[in-house]
């Protein structure tokens, strides 16, 4: 197992928003046992979690108040661009929610050991509300959607994506790809940079034995028999503008372009005529589709909002 040196120096970046303040003070506990130092980016939640950064000594956790909401990207790059400035050679991504395994950023750190071309490790996540008791990764293969399951721990795959949370990039792939997209706000962020990623011919893995509690969605649902992630109506909104606008950069191509339509379609029809408040989803996602094919991004401002 490979183990923290000064050579090797990995700083976390978490983003918040109004988050639980207990549940985000365990994870500070976790992730200092295995990073050099927290970067912390506050998406403007208020005074309340700002107390929470006495708990640690500053120069292990550093942390930047944002005056307004700017969505997931702009404090990812805010927490990356600080990170990178504090002589990171790794940066792990984290949402506010998720919890660490305790080995979870040394098994990351051995992928990326082992493929010198990665851009990104991924981490295999665990949604304890779930029944399925791990989250498989997944790539498009030969027209099809593969899933990858994680029966065996040791296994790392190479994968089409990663999601941000758990995500481990070195500090080489982040100034070759770039900043993550700021104009998204909020959906596709990390889907569109390691797609961005592997246009430039970099790769992507995802590890089974670095583990992560993490929830998708705000709960899950079962329809039709199958357990599926539910967030509110406006994420359709971004889910639906931001996959557009993905589409149109031509980085997702072939048969794994069809792949990933008809799977935004399946999504669009479950939640248009299957879940409770479908005529709300109808409604975003039409409004989303609109607006990406506008050019449209940014935050959604809506009615009597300022």
């Amino acid at each position: 197992m490979t183990s923290m040196t000064a050579a090797t120096r990995v700083h976390a970046v978490v983003v918040s928003y109004r988050s639980d303040p207990v549940r985000l003070a365990l994870q500070f506990d976790r992730l200092l046992e295995q990073v050099s130092t927290i970067v912390w980016v506050d998406n403007a939640s208020g005074d309340e979690l700002r107390a929470l950064a006495s708990r640690w000594p500053a120069e292990r956790l550093h942390t930047i108040w944002l005056s307004e909401n700017r969505g997931i990207g702009a404090a990812q790059n805010c927490g990356i661009e600080r990170a990178l400035a504090l002589g990171a050679t790794h940066v792990l991504l984290m949402d506010d929610d998720s919890l660490p395994s305790p080995k979870m950023v040394p098994c990351l750190l051995d992928a990326l050991a082992a493929h010198p071309r990665a851009a990104a490790a991924g981490s295999c996540h665990v949604d304890p509300r779930r029944e399925t008791e791990r989250t498989p990764f997944s790539v498009v293969s030969r027209g099809r959607l593969r899933w990858l399951s994680c029966s065996d721990t040791q296994q790392i795959w190479e994968v089409d994506h990663v999601i941000a949370s758990g995500c481990l990039i070195p500090a080489p792939a982040l100034q070759a790809v770039g900043c993550m997209r700021e104009d998204f706000f909020i959906d596709w962020v990390d889907i569109e940079w390691c797609l961005r990623a592997r246009h430039l011919g970099w790769r992507i893995y995802g590890v089974c034995a670095a583990l992560l509690e993490h929830t998708l969605g705000d709960k899950v649902v079962r329809v039709l028999g199958r357990e599926v992630p539910w967030h509110a109506p406006w994420r359709h909104y971004y889910q639906a503008r931001n996959f557009v606008l993905m589409l149109r950069t031509g980085q997702l191509a072939g048969l794994a372009r069809c792949q990933m339509v008809l799977r935004q379609l399946k999504r669009f029809i479950i939640f248009s005529t299957l879940v409770p408040g479908r005529w709300n989803y109808c409604r975003m996602w039409m409004l989303g589709l609109l607006h990406g094919c506008q050019g449209r991004a940014g935050p959604l401002v809506r009615p009597g909002s300022r």
